[in-house]
């Protein structure tokens, strides 16, 4: 028993004693020791620093392929939509006027968390041609309109907004409705009787409403029917801009002389 504990005593002692030296020795020899650490970590960048840049090159591509995809997807769903617009004006007589209106981008510089599906800034203002009422547009649908206009700024108002109201029209049946939001990121088309047989990806446009307001605009597409209210039944739509990644917008500009100096 005896010689027991005085083996242990000893390994005790050893243990500490080899502490103590390991202290010593990274105190004494500190320098010595960062260098020899920094030269076998040289030694491992030589083999780690290729796999490194083969893994970013492969990450770029596939999010290059995929970016290019989507845009792939979007571009033929516009050209869709547009051709279904010109069919519609034909099968209706109207006659397409000469365009009249430019663009202006800008980038969002606001977005209040609290009215987040409200509103947003942009950093286009009076200086640039921007109106009060104009439409704002993103990967080709309307996302809002410019409800207050400074210099070098302006505020427009999204269609996910309660306080938002729209014209529109189905496009394939050529019902006329009106745009509102709700505060929550939804979109819907209301005042529409509840025997309209409306079906998921018609598309819905802006009627002819205001001088700065052209019809024709894509705002989404019909997503599906929500509750009978005092007799009419609205119906969801679906925007086809990405509204929780709003970054960039495009104004809607009248013509230079149409416009109030």
């Amino acid at each position: 028993m005896a010689g027991k504990l005085n083996q242990i005593l000893v390994n005790s002692l050893l243990a500490v004693f080899c502490g103590l030296m390991t202290m010593w020795f990274s105190h004494s020899f500190e320098a010595p020791t960062k260098a020899a650490a920094d030269y076998v970590n040289d030694i491992l960048s030589y083999p780690e620093t290729p796999a490194r840049e083969l893994r970013s090159l492969v990450q770029a591509a596939d999010n290059w392929v995929m970016e290019r995809r989507g845009l792939q997807d979007r571009a033929r769903a516009l050209e869709l939509e547009n051709i279904a617009l010109r069919a519609a004006l034909q099968r209706s007589g109207v006659l397409r006027p000469e365009s009249t209106y430019g663009f202006v981008g800008a980038s969002v510089t606001l977005r209040y968390p609290e009215s987040w599906w409200k509103e947003v800034r942009v950093n286009k203002g009076s200086s640039d041609g921007v109106v009060v009422g104009a439409p704002a547009i993103s990967e080709g649908f309307m996302i809002g309109r410019v409800s207050s206009v400074g210099s070098d700024h302006a505020w427009i108002e999204l269609v996910t907004s309660s306080a938002f109201l729209l014209a529109a029209v189905v496009v394939d049946t050529w019902d006329l409705g009106v745009i509102n939001g709700d505060d929550m990121g939804n979109v819907w088309l209301m005042y529409m009787p509840p025997d309209k047989e409306l079906s998921r990806g018609m598309l819905v446009a802006t009627a002819l409403v205001g001088d700065y307001l052209p019809p024709g605009i894509p705002v989404g597409m019909i997503w599906g029917p929500g509750e009978v209210r005092d007799g009419l039944m609205p119906h969801r739509v679906a925007s086809g801009a990405r509204l929780t990644q709003l970054y960039n917008v495009q104004i809607l500009l009248s013509a230079p002389e149409e416009r109030v100096p």
